[in-house]
């Protein structure tokens, strides 16, 4: 499949079914499979557990008071044609409800676009033109990207003004912070909309099986330990790698019952949203490869859900 195709899609119904807010024990949650030409997502509470080619990925988030018309934070996956191309978007806007659903509609817009592209640099640029065009100062967002290519296990990584991902590597063990990479320019890692020149920082690495990477909102770095002092990134990884090894099922809930019962207000005075990728030794089935092209002419399976 060419990533440069633009398939002169629409977007269709398809059926979504959540559950509960950690209701469930983890371990008896069903995956389900991402379907080829598919995106799903929006901004209201939520947990699942999806299978794609190479990589299972789990989804949390619990907007600020159990907010009904949805949060600020704006979480998308999008599968290609063949489901070699997964791509992951967690988003972070000012504002929630009504204000956060109408950024999250551009943002599934510029989704469906590129949602055959491997590269993922036309996309954040066209996201920060998206939000430099809203035009209010109030409307600005920060966002990370990650796009998964099944066929060589390679892992991209764009982030705008957003906390950068944790990675776990299975051969060492160990939780690391995914650092930024050297610029020259000065204006990287903005938020979203505030300079239309901005070059933004990304990684792209190689993983291997049983790897994993974090993507989440700030409220897990802005929560306080029992002394009431900021954990940040350090504070997070010294949680985890202080831990016996987790299975990737267990590594959300963990992390929200670790920090949510550190002090009042964690985890509940704000937007709290993680997405983890666990990678696998799973790849495309033939017959998706094989209808990758007829997909091409086809509608995007729409199974995102936004508040009001």
């Amino acid at each position: 499949m060419p990533s440069h195709h633009l398939s002169p899609f629409k977007f269709i119904a398809c059926p979504l079914v959540c559950i509960g807010i950690l209701l469930v024990d983890p371990v008896n949650i069903v995956p389900e499979r991402m379907t080829c030409m598919e995106i799903w997502g929006g901004n209201q509470a939520i947990d699942k557990y999806f299978e794609a080619p190479g990589i299972d990925i789990y989804v949390h988030s619990s907007p600020y008071k159990d907010s009904q018309t949805g949060g600020g934070d704006i979480y998308y996956l999008t599968s290609c044609a063949s489901g070699r191309i997964s791509r992951f978007l967690l988003a972070d806007v000012s504002g929630h409800g009504e204000s956060a659903s109408e950024i999250a509609l551009s943002l599934r817009d510029l989704l469906r676009k590129n949602v055959n592209k491997i590269s993922q640099q036309q996309f954040v640029s066209e996201m920060n033109v998206e939000f430099g065009e809203l035009g209010e100062e109030s409307k600005f967002a920060t966002a990370v990207v990650a796009t998964f290519f099944e066929p060589k296990n390679r892992l991209d990584i764009s982030v705008a003004g957003h906390p950068y991902p944790i990675f776990y590597s299975a051969s060492k063990q160990k939780w690391v912070h995914l650092d930024p990479t050297e610029s020259d320019q000065g204006l990287e890692n903005l938020p979203l909309g505030i300079h239309d020149e901005s070059n933004y920082p990304g990684r792209m690495m190689t993983t291997g099986e049983n790897d994993m990477f974090l993507l989440y909102s700030d409220a897990f770095i802005e929560s306080v330990n029992t002394h009431h002092q900021m954990l940040g990134i350090k504070g997070v990884l010294e949680i985890l790698n202080a831990t016996n090894q987790l299975s990737p099922h267990e590594v959300i809930p963990f992390l929200r019952s670790k920090i949510g019962t550190m002090a009042d207000g964690n985890l509940t005075d704000d937007d709290a949203t993680m997405i983890l990728g666990h990678f696998t030794s799973t790849k495309v089935r033939m017959k998706d490869n094989l209808m990758a092209p007829f997909r091409l002419l086809g509608d995007v399976c729409d199974n995102t859900q936004l508040g009001q």
